[in-house]
């Protein structure tokens, strides 16, 4: 059992974008399962998960995403949930 999840995953990081008050966006993408995930790096909004273009996914699928270890490759249900987009708000 991997105690911190997030360090199951195998990421490389590419920054998104950058605003002055919340620094850089980053996406953090594994190269084992394809899963995505973005936090700003100055002002904490905690971590989300991402689509293959950087556009936030409901947070049910964040919660489940981050609660689960690296699942060592993609999934048919993976590739469902990145259809499910976030509405429109602020990040």
């Amino acid at each position: 059992m991997v105690e911190n999840r997030w360090d199951s995953h195998d990421f490389k990081v590419k920054m998104l974008d950058w605003s002055a008050a919340r620094g850089s966006r980053l996406a953090h993408t594994c190269r084992r399962c394809g899963r995505g995930f973005s936090r700003f790096t100055v002002l904490s909004h905690g971590v989300w998960a991402i689509d293959g273009e950087g556009r936030a996914l409901e947070s049910t699928v964040s919660n489940q995403w981050l609660s689960e270890a690296c699942p060592r490759a993609s999934t048919e249900n993976d590739d469902e949930d990145r259809k499910r987009l976030r509405d429109v708000v602020a990040q």
